[in-house]
């Protein structure tokens, strides 16, 4: 194998303009192909990348010999079967989140994977970015005292209901479109396993048969309380607050994207209140690099398997109780 791996790319979702930057080569990775699902994707694909190759189905991404890896970007409902065949193909997997919608499919990916000397990896890019490790860091260092409460709002306005985000048999919704990253938060941020959430309730407004706007309250077996907002149908601050005895953390946006430049994040506790600033960053960048290294390596991903499954675990157990109430 190269240095460099060759990615085909299934979908030609707009995260993947991310992903393929004129001005910014990734020394690790070369997206190589483009696969569509028809000949009108195909010619779309042609015209937004010219230079790559572009295919009108995704089986030849899968049957490339040039290809070591398989970015998918496809509907979150499809993410299951197309990463199954990629691995059994012999390619290793970059998913988009959520990177399945049942525990038992993220488990037999994990399985698959291994049995193969494989690498599957969701697509986490966020926990790249200095600002998320440094409030990881905050929160391991217990600095914070015990946590009591976190709350976090993430919600945009979808207006084109054309979109695979309000289809629910394409796994749309605003659970899985945003809410996961609540989840996942909690997860690697926090800390905070599913094995730790003793109670959820949760309410959901359904549009389109999709949940349009999802909120949940969450209580930890140690009481800390969490309470989420996610929607695809209003607009949010985007905020974060984690809450301890000792001092709190003010976020104002934890999904830092490349075009918002510079960020921060305020810490506030007995001595008053600390402003902690970082540089414009490409988290989806440093995301690939680290996809590449593990590819290249052969070792465990930075998001690993274990992540994976804990992640599908809580957001089933969240989707249930909406449907409960």
């Amino acid at each position: 194998m190269s240095s460099r791996i060759r990615v085909g790319a299934l979908g030609n979702a707009r995260i993947l303009k991310r992903f393929i930057v004129d001005h910014a080569v990734n020394p690790l990775i070369d997206f190589q192909m483009i696969a569509t699902r028809s000949a009108i994707a195909a010619e779309k694909a042609r015209q937004t990348y010219p230079t790559k190759m572009i295919t009108q189905r995704y089986e030849d991404a899968l049957a490339s010999k040039d290809l070591e890896a398989i970015y998918i970007c496809l509907p979150s409902g499809l993410h299951f079967m197309w990463a199954e065949k990629a691995l059994e193909a012999g390619k290793s997997v970059l998913i988009e989140k959520p990177a399945v919608l049942k525990a038992e499919d993220a488990q037999a990916l994990a399985a698959l994977a291994q049995s193969r000397q494989l690498i599957v990896m969701e697509a986490w890019w966020y926990r790249f970015h200095p600002l998320v490790q440094k409030i990881r860091a905050l929160i391991a260092s217990e600095s914070l005292g015990k946590i009591r409460f976190i709350t976090s709002n993430f919600s945009y306005v979808n207006s084109d209901l054309s979109d695979s985000r309000w289809k629910a048999d394409l796994g749309g919704g605003a659970l899985n479109d945003l809410f996961c990253y609540h989840v996942d938060f909690l997860n690697h941020v926090m800390g905070i396993k599913n094995e730790h959430i003793e109670l959820i309730q949760a309410f959901s407004q359904l549009r389109e048969d999709v949940d349009a706007s999802i909120s949940a309250e969450l209580v930890t077996n140690t009481g800390v309380v969490c309470q989420f907002v996610s929607a695809i149908n209003r607009h949010s601050m985007c905020k974060t607050f984690i809450v301890g005895e000792k001092g709190s953390l003010e976020i104002p946006h934890l999904r830092i994207l490349p075009e918002m430049g510079a960020s921060m994040f305020m810490r506030h506790d007995s001595s008053g209140t600390t402003t902690h600033s970082f540089d414009a960053t490409d988290a989806y960048l440093l995301m690939l690099d680290a996809f590449a290294d593990a590819v290249i390596h052969k070792r465990p991903p930075d998001v690993g398997a274990d992540d994976m499954i804990e992640n599908t675990k809580l957001l089933t157990r969240i989707r249930l109780a909406s449907q409960e109430a």
